[in-house]
């Protein structure tokens, strides 16, 4: 669990910094498309995914699970970190 909350502070942290938001106003379960991520924001999330954790993001995933929540996001990372 410790590599997830890990995961899930640097997403989260830098959601906030993306879109003007506080820590608390996220949630595990919340749904991507709820945070209102435009495109230059899934990319950030790809380049951070890549230099931090080590994971391959794509955009077909976001694209084939578009109700993928927040949590699911990090435990994907968190799975792949090396």
């Amino acid at each position: 669990m410790e590599k997830y909350q890990q995961v899930y502070d640097t997403v989260c942290e830098m959601i906030c910094d993306a879109k003007d938001l506080e820590l608390s106003d996220l949630a595990p379960e919340m749904p991507l498309h709820q945070l209102k991520l435009d495109s230059l924001d899934y990319v950030e999330l790809m380049v951070l995914a890549k230099r931090e954790f080590g994971a391959t993001l794509s955009a077909e995933m976001f694209i084939e699970k578009p109700n993928m929540t927040l949590g699911e996001l990090c435990q994907n990372l968190a799975d792949q970190q090396k």
